[in-house]
């Protein structure tokens, strides 16, 4: 989920399932776009290759005067194969299904994501998708990331094209794209296609190269700028269509399995820029794509503006790909919106409902991250409440550190967020990452001892919404907690609810105590605490534990210097029993004392 954005215009912004043909039994559809299995196209055989070769053509032999020479028979771009998976509405309901078996498919994967420093059209350097780019695609590491997928049961990748930098990029500055990026693409398709894996092929932008900006710019107007321009303008529309059109057909050119691709998703993350004309206009109208005039000082017609516009930009796209690519998955994916829960997203503005009820998307990507809000509160968000007919996938799965102190905590974290989703019509998941290093903010899915891996692996999980058995037991969780003081934004239950994100805070300086109840008496293996302190310097905290208020001990105390997000442990040699009661007494501080988490562990 990089946070950095480049706009067309180059305008930088914050950025067990088993194999495909064993999937679960499917139900009777009432409503199936069927595709007979006699016509399904089987891939090329050939070598895959990285770069493109030209054959020098032999010497003619002169006709003769009197024989007109024939006209050259241009080569045909090949017939897009039909894609193996698709969408059909059973018993009311959107799903996934196996073209060839009809047994319904669970997407259940990964985003494969490469990053590295390059040059924006612009000059300025920044860190950015790069798994594509030309000199720095590698073959050998995607080969062994895919295969290392599929013995682990997943079959779904999602990559980035990244059209944002200056040389590199899938644009061509001298024209369309460039051959040698579309080719490591094609590459990537065909290895994906051995390992039994559908790829998503998802963006943040066409390519921001005199190509598509003159398209972005045939209706050029100053009541429009940064992305709102891409999907608020006729120009934008151009722009999108002309790139996937010219995306499928140099893929085509190069014999690439488009039956490896699941979707194409017109932008990963969609949103409006309310720092941007016309939303950063109070008064007056403009006239959009739509052919409607809107009154930019009635709220109501502002957001009608980005209603109507968002689906016709949808549906355009979508109706340009299938012209060439007739039985593809076209998707869009949205960043939790601000409303009616609202987090801070400002300047990124969207409101997905038309979206996701009234445009023609075969399914939707939704990315709600745990951390801050709850799921159910992020779904409001989204507005996909009694959603039924199109499948919705968690196109990415991700956990930053700043949610969770450890691995063993993403683990879990990631684990319940999963199986919770379940329950509000998810039906596919993409963790973010299967292996970035590169993003030292999230956690990966093979870091330390793969333990996120572990725990999302349909190998290890077959049903996704059955939780595993698998994870230490944290006996605070979700417990009765009292405290010395409080703030009223920082109670004391934000110290036993499973993230880091938030915290207790007494809003003082030591000495002072947080104790919590764990209901009944327990056997205890490791103490575990992460602090809330800044800034950072030397502490003192004690830890008292006994059956009840009145027989505490101390067990144990920590004593020196500690900072912000700090992991304190005491692992006795011998697991304390009889303990129901915990109490933290810090008696030394240079900041206001408060707790991430606490965290109990069982044996």
């Amino acid at each position: 989920m990089m946070r950095r954005r480049l706009s067309i215009a180059g305008t930088l912004l914050c950025l067990g399932i088993l194999p495909l043909a064993a999937c679960a039994p499917a139900a009777t559809p009432t409503e199936v776009a069927a595709v007979p299995s006699a016509t399904l196209t089987e891939p090329p055989t050939s070598t895959p290759t990285r770069t493109l070769t030209t054959t020098p053509m032999p010497t003619a032999t002169p006709l003769p005067t009197h024989t007109p020479a024939a006209t050259p028979t241009p080569t045909p771009t090949p017939a897009p194969p039909v894609h193996r998976i698709g969408v059909r509405v059973v018993d009311g309901g959107g799903e996934f299904y196996d073209r060839i078996t009809g047994d319904t498919f669970i997407p259940r994967g990964n985003n494969y994501i490469r990053l590295a420093n390059q040059q924006g059209m612009s000059g300025e350097t920044f860190l950015y998708h790069s798994t594509f780019n030309v000199d720095r695609y590698d073959p050998a590491r995607a080969e062994a990331a895919l295969r290392a997928m599929h013995a682990d049961g997943y079959n779904v990748v999602r990559v980035f094209l990244n059209g944002a930098c200056r040389a590199e990029c899938i644009g061509d500055p001298s024209g369309k794209l460039s051959s040698a990026h579309v080719a490591n693409v094609a590459d990537f398709l065909r290895r994906a296609k051995l390992q039994d894996i559908v790829v998503i092929l998802t963006t943040d932008s066409e390519p921001g190269t005199p190509y598509y900006l003159r398209l972005l710019d045939t209706t050029w107007s100053e009541d429009f700028g940064g992305t709102n321009s891409s999907y608020l303008t006729q120009g934008g529309i151009l722009a999108g269509k002309a790139f996937w059109q010219d995306l499928i057909q140099a893929l085509l050119a190069q014999g690439a399995p488009l039956d490896a691709v699941l979707a194409y998703e017109l932008r990963n993350e969609l949103f409006f820029e309310t720092n941007a004309a016309p939303l950063s206009l109070s008064s007056g109208t403009v006239t959009t794509a739509t052919g409607k005039r809107y009154d930019m000082a009635s709220q109501e017609d502002r957001q009608r503006m980005m209603d109507e516009g968002l689906v016709l930009w949808i549906d355009q796209i979508r109706a340009a790909i299938l012209e060439l690519d007739p039985t593809a998955l076209v998707t869009v994916g949205f960043f939790p919106p601000d409303r009616p829960n609202s987090w801070n997203s400002a300047p990124r503005y969207i409101r997905t409902h038309p979206a996701v009820w009234e445009s023609t998307l075969d399914f939707v990507d939704l990315h709600p991250y745990p951390g801050g809000y709850s799921l159910g509160k992020l779904m409001e968000n989204f507005g996909s409440r009694g959603l039924s007919k199109k499948p919705i996938v968690m196109g990415e799965l991700g956990a930053s550190r700043s949610t969770y102190a450890t691995e063993d905590g993403a683990a879990q974290g990631l684990h319940d967020w999963q199986v919770d989703s379940c329950h509000y019509g998810f039906d596919g998941w993409l963790l973010w990452t299967w292996d970035t290093a590169e993003q030292t903010d999230f956690y990966n899915g093979l870091e330390g001892e793969g333990k996120i891996n572990q725990a999302l692996a349909p190998a290890n999980r077959p049903d996704p919404c059955e939780p595993g058995d698998f994870f230490e037991q944290n006996l605070a969780l979700g417990k009765t907690v009292r405290a010395s003081r409080s703030l009223a934004e920082n109670p004391p239950s934000y110290a036993v609810d499973g993230v880091t994100s938030d915290w207790w805070g007494a809003g003082d300086f030591a000495p002072q105590w947080i104790e919590i109840d764990l209901g009944t008496t327990a056997t205890v293996r490791l103490f575990r605490l992460v602090p809330s302190q800044s800034p950072a310097g030397k502490t003192r905290h004690e830890l008292w534990v006994g059956p009840t208020q009145g027989e505490l001990y101390l067990l144990h105390t920590f004593e020196g210097l500690t900072a912000d997000l700090q992991t304190l442990e005491v692992a006795p040699d011998t697991p304390v029993q009889n303990v129901r009661y915990l109490r933290v007494v810090t008696t030394l501080s240079p900041s206001w004392v408060s707790w991430r988490e606490i965290e109990v562990i069982s044996p």
